[in-house]
């Protein structure tokens, strides 16, 4: 698969700065070698002027930088954080970045800074493997497409004209020839939705259904009673209440890598504040040694076990000294946990009480039990057992990195079931729910938030949604299973025919992220026409027909920043002009859709400045109970943005507001914003029931079992948490494949983003983590080359031999781009989807963390670090 690029790196021995001297909206913008610029004191810089000297120091380089303009800016990939970017513009080229300094920071009012990754996004916006033309397969066309060379063929350069009048006679032909059905495209965000407008306004297209986040957490756990079918930011407390605990909680979490900048501040305050934490995970990670956390190691994939043991435990603790379960609020805010205490749609005898003592299978789901299962040490369930009982302040808080794994439909009910038996909900220092992405220990609904675009929605009129795990073995065989919107709205199996002549990806990196990519790889060589808008050569660019240059955030009108925490809205503007001949989404889009033969103001009727503006006047902010207006626009300000609307009084004039990039509240503690989640329900729960059947926590639930039966994945599930080995996983290894490889989100990116990004190549090497025992058992030392394998794919990594990671474990950094050798039969990338195959069941939500596996030392060419491999630059 690497033929093209063997040609490219033979042919493309450009350093970045020639890069940049030849482009000339580019020729400063990598001037320096380091992330400087970055103080998060307010102050005035010095003036005076940047040289641009060839030769000048990282020194000079810090000072004299106020000719120019600081402009707030996107840090838009999907970290979980999206925090505050600013950067100075000089002659169209961002030479400095910087973080918040909007305001001095402080505990009440914290600034909010942004990481390395998002410190770095000007070598992405500026490097030198931006696509600059639109291009296609040099053996590609309409007549003979040659779908195999898909991945090794050179490109050529078009122009606009000539890929639209391509792309529309391909989409045409298919529309007329096999109809909707055979198209195959995903939006996963409003930008990428504005894309795929041609496609639905032509007749709609098969989508995907899939979760690459939340995992179980996405078969609507309104019905166990959790506030939203993520578990949501209102399901654990205020950052202010995070202080009155006495331990908290960290299952499946490691911000300080997935979503870093200010993620963890309301950790390190608890911590300041004498709060103990723990950390449960199958290693000692960066946020455990940040809060010197007590580590309790779990295999990946095992925590329904673990779990359903510790409150094993908990119930034959308290038998002894009755101060452990809260009985109480089990009784009352709960159904099932018990035979006296049962739903009424129940439609069996069991209870989870009864099922962990044993009663249904002989086998008491004790500590010793679990520990054979999931390789935590009998003493630390039973310590853990104790220490979240009732008698003591805990927040027991999650990511997802748990739900993102094979047979994981119980991991919801089971976490809230132990909260729930040690009482830790709705009252101050108690929390059992979400700690992930920017709202990570600091719970509540938004106090600033942006409006709606409104633009009028294109229906899709075609239902069909393929399950992301068997996507390309469905498209392969021709035939799928459709179970509705496993995130929205799940209905009864039906078997489907399957007939994809098409692909269109926005620019996403749909291939890159879903399971079973080496099939992913066959089936976009099997079908007629594969197309995508790239910023670079992803993977799926690469093996696409056509490619489309799209532009970067920065180049667009601007946009609110997606996520932020509940205090923060972050908005940024146009940093600069676009680069070369890249497009945004909707010109593209309008571009595609008059190939079409439509009309593209029917299709796009409103402007993406309207857009923009609408959004703003939309926004709002919390003051007295209730949502206002956010943002003074004036007359003038709607002319000056040639936009409609109605002129507004809010909190803050237009023009600051954009200069500033964010509005926060400020905060102070015991204020009017502070939020206990569930404190309504637990005061009065008949006068604020929760959203399931009952109207309570469902630790038994009716509704869970039937649907998931009705998918017809599997069938296993009981109404209430129970254990069973996953499909794939610790119980299921064999001689063959006796190790179980996770995907830790690494430091280096954002999913697959940055991962082009040579600073961060350089500072982080993304090596396969190996623990020191298995590692001695195969001789293998750190810096060996290694190749990870199963029946699905290979990898190549150079090892990282550590002490902190559980026997047994192999962890694989999540999002590396992929990169076969010549026989395609090595990825020396370390893409984590070639070791993740077609397998589902329960949900059919991608698992990506229980898999089986074995290495060994790798006997081929040494690898070339990551920081030395050539850029995937294309010259035409």
């Amino acid at each position: 698969m690497t033929g093209l690029l063997d040609k490219v790196r033979a042919s493309s021995e450009v350093s970045r700065r020639s890069f940049v001297k030849a482009s000339a909206v580019a020729s400063a913008a990598l001037a320096t070698g380091a992330m400087a610029g970055c103080s998060n004191k307010v102050e005035m810089a010095d003036t005076g002027a940047v040289t641009g000297d060839e030769n000048t120091s990282e020194t000079d380089y810090g000072r004299n930088l106020t000719e120019g303009a600081w402009v707030s800016a996107a840090c838009w990939h999907n970290c979980g954080g999206r925090c505050m970017n600013k950067v100075l513009v000089r002659d169209g080229v961002v030479i400095r970045q910087k973080s918040d300094d909007t305001h001095e920071d402080s505990a009440d009012y914290p600034q909010q800074r942004g990481c390395v990754r998002g410190r770095s996004q000007r070598m992405q916006v500026f490097g030198a493997d931006r696509l600059k033309y639109p291009m296609k397969r040099k053996n590609w066309s309409p007549e003979e497409p040659h779908g195999e060379l898909r991945g090794k063929d050179e490109w050529e350069r078009i122009s606009w004209d000539e890929a639209f009048k391509y792309v529309g006679d391909q989409l045409k032909r298919a529309y007329d020839t096999y109809g909707p059905r055979s198209i195959l495209a995903h939006s996963g965000s409003y930008v990428s939705y504005n894309a795929m407008r041609p496609l639905l306004a032509l007749g709609g297209y098969v989508g995907i259904t899939d979760t690459t986040s939340m995992g179980t957490y996405n078969l609507d756990t309104t019905k166990l009673g959790l506030p939203s079918k993520d578990g949501g930011a209102a399901s654990s407390n205020d950052r202010y209440d995070m202080l009155n605990a006495e331990t908290i909680v960290l299952q499946g979490c490691n911000p300080a890598w997935a979503s870093a900048g200010s993620t963890c501040l309301s950790f390190l305050n608890a911590k300041a504040a004498g709060v103990s934490f723990v950390v449960i995970a199958p290693s000692y990670n960066a946020t455990a040694q940040l809060l010197n956390a007590r580590w309790i190691p779990l295999r990946a994939g095992t925590d329904t076990a673990f779990m359903i043991a510790v409150a094993y435990e908990m119930v034959k603790l308290d038998e002894e000294r009755g101060d452990v379960v809260d009985w109480d609020f089990l009784n009352t805010y709960c159904v099932g946990f018990d035979a006296e205490h049962m739903p009424a749609d129940a439609t069996t005898n069991e209870n989870f009480k009864d099922y962990i003592l044993g009663a249904y299978d002989g086998t008491p789901k004790t500590a010793e039990w679990a520990s054979e299962i999931c390789g935590t040490p009998v003493e630390d369930i039973r310590w853990y057992a104790e220490a979240i009982g009732k008698q003591h302040k805990v927040m027991l808080l999650h990511s997802y990195s748990f739900a993102r794994c094979h047979d994981s439909e119980d991991v919801p009910q089971m976490f809230m079931t132990l909260g729930a038996m040690g009482g830790h909900f709705g009252k101050s220092g108690h929390a059992c729910g979400t700690a992930y992405y920017a709202q990570a220990g600091n719970g509540g609904p938004s106090l600033v938030a942006a409006g709606m675009a409104n633009v009028p929605p294109i229906d899709n009129g075609v239902d069909d949604l393929v399950a992301g795990p068997i996507l390309w073995k469905s498209v392969l065989e021709k035939k799928y299973p459709f179970v509705g919107n496993i995130c929205a709205v799940t209905q009864p199996r039906e078997e489907r025919d399957l007939d994809i002549h098409v692909i269109f990806w926005e620019h996403s990196a749909r291939l890159q992220t879903t399971p079973d990519l080496v099939r992913g790889i066959e089936a976009h060589r099997a079908v007629d026409f594969v197309f995508c808008n790239a910023q670079f050569l992803t993977t799926q660019a690469k093996y696409s027909d056509i490619v489309l240059p799209v532009t970067t955030e920065w180049e667009r009108p601007g946009r609110f920043g997606q996520l932020s925490n509940r205090e923060t809205l972050l908005i940024y503007s146009q940093v600069i002009e676009p680069l070369f001949e890249a497009k945004t989404d909707q010109e593209i889009g309008r571009g595609i859709a008059e190939a079409c033969g439509l009309n593209p103001d029917e299709v796009y009727p409103l402007s993406e400045k309207q857009q923009f503006m609408n959004e703003i006047l939309g926004a709002t902010v919390a003051e007295g109970g209730e949502m206002v207006p956010l943002v003074t626009v004036t007359a003038d300000d709607l002319a000056s943005w040639e936009c409609e609307g109605e002129p507004q009084e809010g909190k803050v004039p237009l023009a600051e507001f954009m200069e500033r990039g964010s509005y926060q509240v400020e905060r102070s503690a015991g204020d009017e914003h502070s939020f206990i989640a569930y404190a309504d329900f637990v005061a009065d729960p008949v006068a604020n029931p929760l959203p399931s059947n009952s109207g309570k926590f469902e630790i038994y639930c009716q509704w869970k079992k039937d649907t998931l039966d009705s998918l017809g994945f599997s069938s296993n599930f009981k109404p209430y948490p129970s254990y069973h080995p996953a499909v794939e996983g610790w119980e299921t290894r064999s001689d063959e494949y006796p190790y179980v490889v996770y995907n830790p989100h690494y430091y280096r990116r954002s999913h697959s983003v940055y991962d082009n990004v040579t600073w961060l190549r350089e500072a982080w090497p993304n090596p396969v983590f190996i623990s020191a025992q298995d590692a001695a058992d195969k001789g293998i030392q750190t810096g060996d080359d290694v190749v990870v394998y199963n029946a699905y794919g290979k990898i190549v990594r150079t090892a990282s031999v550590l002490q902190t990671l559980m026997p047994g474990m192999v962890g694989l950094p999540h999002g590396a781009w992929v990169d076969f050798d010549e026989s395609e039969e090595y990825d020396l990338g370390g893409a984590d989807n070639v070791l993740c195959g077609p397998t589902v069941s329960g949900m059919a939500v991608s698992g990506y963390n229980n898999y089986n596996c074995n290495f060994e030392k790798y006997t081929g060419e040494p690898l070339v670090p990551d920081c030395e491999q050539p850029q995937r630059i294309i010259e035409l």
